[in-house]
């Protein structure tokens, strides 16, 4: 692993002010046609974006919504790698070949970079991004990861940006905390509606944006996951999507800002 440390000298401010001011970023879009209106055409593909299990029991929500996102992206953007410490390992174990088959992902496609901490595991995710070996970067934490933190995002935004890369970062069993990321969400696993034939149906997510560097207010929506077309789908909380009341963010630091 080129050791060169993410955590060495934070990112000049006007390296953060040119990446803040400059043209608009390359969009991916969701599938499901609410939410990306709402999100005015889908994420940034050359963004950081961050997921938070809605509790302990949705981490693996939060994780599989985080790898069904790298799925969308073109199978000619090669690899997605996954890196992860070894407290993430010893918590959500390790990705099954078989699982990720039947959601639609190619376990060919997957690099598994288990570090010996969070502070390799960032370096490792930094690594990988600027390396454009992977058309996507996810890394997991667990818990209050220290490490993970304003200056550590700021360093991986700007990778990505540089690289073209998708960055997705899995926060399981944790509280958010200021951070740069592009866009921070929140996750929790949903009853699916059976197909034909009493047929398990899609995995289905509740979602809730939480924040966009881009200004675009919180919403929460449901959608579904179509392993066949790798595409979700939206599947409107009775009435359709909601938007986030004033004052009424379960973001503790958007409430810092607007306090």
């Amino acid at each position: 692993m080129n050791i060169k440390a993410i955590l060495s000298a934070p990112p000049s401010n006007r390296l953060w002010q040119q990446y803040q001011s400059e043209k608009p970023q390359r969009l991916l879009p969701v599938g499901a046609p609410l939410v990306d209106q709402r999100l005015q055409g889908g994420i940034a593909q050359d963004g950081l974006h961050e997921f938070f299990a809605a509790d302990h029991n949705d981490a693996t929500a939060a994780a599989a919504f985080a790898m069904l996102m790298a799925l969308r992206l073109p199978e000619t953007e090669t690899h997605i790698l996954w890196v992860s410490g070894d407290t993430e390992r010893q918590a959500s174990g390790r990705l099954y070949a078989a699982g990720l088959a039947q959601m639609g992902a190619d376990p060919a496609r997957l690099l598994l970079v288990q570090a010996a901490d969070m502070r390799d595991a960032l370096r490792a995710a930094a690594d990988g991004i600027r390396s454009k070996a992977a058309g996507a970067v996810i890394l997991e934490a667990q818990g209050h990861a220290r490490l993970i933190d304003l200056t550590s995002t700021r360093r991986l935004v700007l990778a990505a940006r540089e690289a073209g890369v998708l960055a997705l970062l899995v926060r399981g069993d944790a509280v958010p905390m200021p951070s740069a990321a592009t866009t921070r969400w929140q996750v929790r696993s949903a009853p699916s509606l059976p197909l034909p034939g009493n047929v398990p149906g899609f995995a289905t997510f509740d979602i809730n944006l939480l924040r966009h560097r881009g200004g675009i207010a919180p919403f929460a929506a449901r959608v579904t996951w179509d392993h066949g077309d790798r595409i979700f789908h939206d599947a409107p909380l009775s009435g359709g999507l909601s938007a986030g009341s004033a004052g009424g963010t379960t973001d503790p630091e958007l409430r810092r800002q607007s306090a």
